[in-house]
């Protein structure tokens, strides 16, 4: 959700800065022209007696004046401003001194009348707030400043989640690098680095893999070879089996290296189950003879919508499964509903079907040769890749495995 977005919390962080900082410099500014104005209206008020007691004991303009001008009181002269004080005037003075306070636009102004003329001080020296207007202004530009600084600090990491995604994804060839030194910067350096090293252990791994395969297909084919020389026909046939076997498994290993390592494309499209079925019996090498033998198979197709070769390895390994462990009897293909069944007469799995999904599982509790593990981890990684679910039940002495809403539709023809 964008409210736990840290962009998002550091911008409400600073717009409640900012409005805060506002509020206080108003409460502030109003409060210090508001004790100013008091202070002036005071000062005012004193320099208004003294000159009522210069007016009493005769003293001229001239003095009052002067007086005025020592209490460092400028005269304004400007007429826009004295335009607004004509109203303040005293029509028909009939004594020779007027003087007053007058309070306008948070100011106290002095006003000093006498029959010929009349003149206006001031007390700029009270302009105190604007020091204070200035330190406001200065404290709202560090505040954006330091947003900006801070966002522009943590902007890199939509960059860094971005490539960090794309790495997630498969996509190997990404660049983390961020020129700036602070923890961002250096987190994205180490990320990079670490990418560059994941790189090379990939390109490591793939290279000895081509390698073994390439060491292992090159003998294969010379004893392939050798094979069909022989002259008698149930050697011959046998020992072509046997290196046909082993080219076929070469090949589910490469496909295995390439779904563990995410760079498997998968091609979905729909297929008949018959048709899969008939690429998962050449992949155990067994002919029409050998797989009536062995499956009890459904008499209705249907039609899936999967990645051939990746559903045929996963149901392949469900078959061959099947026939190794089988106590007695068929193993049978069912479909029930969108579900795609396999089930042999067995004793019941000893561990967990989660716990046999780990790659390499030992199968401790059995006495039969090998285990389930690593075949059950195939068939998982295969079906997770196409979003599809494995479950397992053991019921009326029959091991039940279970790919889940595999089926898209059935076919109204019937199998031959």
């Amino acid at each position: 959700m964008m409210i736990n977005s840290i962009f998002v919390k550091i911008i409400i962080l600073f717009v409640i800065a900012i409005l805060g900082l506002g509020a206080f410099s108003y409460y502030f500014v109003n409060k210090e022209i508001e004790k100013e104005m008091q202070m002036n209206q005071l000062k005012y008020t004193q320099f208004l007696a003294t000159i009522h007691q210069l007016v009493r004991f005769r003293g001229d303009i001239e003095l009052i004046e002067k007086y005025l001008n020592d209490l460092d009181l400028e005269l304004i002269e400007d007429p826009k401003v004295l335009e607004g004080f004509q109203m303040y005037l005293m029509p028909y003075l009939n004594h020779e001194v007027l003087a007053k306070i007058i309070k306008k636009k948070n100011n106290v102004y002095l006003l000093l009348q006498t029959p010929r003329e009349w003149k206006l001080y001031g007390d700029f020296h009270m302009n105190r707030l604007f020091n204070y207007y200035i330190i406001i202004i200065v404290a709202f530009f560090i505040v954006i400043f330091l947003f900006v600084l801070v966002i522009k600090s943590i902007l890199p990491l939509k960059t860094l989640r971005k490539e960090i995604k794309k790495f997630a994804n498969g996509e190997m060839g990404i660049s983390c690098k961020v020129y700036q030194n602070d923890e961002i910067g250096e987190l994205a350096r180490e990320f990079d680095n670490a990418v560059q090293k994941i790189n090379a252990l990939n390109q490591s791994r793939h290279l000895f893999l081509r390698t073994i395969m390439h060491e292992l297909k090159t003998p294969i084919t010379k004893g392939r070879i050798t094979a069909e020389m022989i002259d008698n026909p149930m050697h011959k046939e046998r020992l072509c089996s046997v290196f046909e076997r082993l080219n076929l498994l070469i090949n589910e290993f490469a496909k295995i290296e390439e779904l563990s390592s995410h760079n498997y494309s998968l091609d979905k499209q729909d297929y008949q189950l018959s048709n899969i079925l008939n690429q998962v019996f050449t992949m155990l090498l067994l002919d029409k003879e050998q797989v009536e033998e062995l499956f009890v198979l459904p008499k209705e197709d249907f039609i899936l919508h999967v990645d051939l070769e990746m559903i045929a390895l996963a149901i392949k390994n469900l078959m061959d499964n099947a026939l190794k462990y089988k106590s007695k009897g068929k193993v049978e293909v069912k479909v029930k509903e969108k579900d795609l069944i396999i089930k042999n007469y067995a004793p019941p799995l000893p561990y967990s079907l989660q716990d046999l999904s780990k790659p390499f599982f030992k199968n401790k509790k059995s006495d039969q040769r090998g285990g389930l593990g690593l075949g059950i981890y195939i068939i998982q990684s295969i079906l997770d890749t196409q979003g599809l679910v494995l479950e397992y039940f053991h019921w009326n002495n029959k091991n039940n495995f279970i790919i889940k809403n595999v089926i898209l539709q059935e076919i109204v023809s019937k199998r031959k």
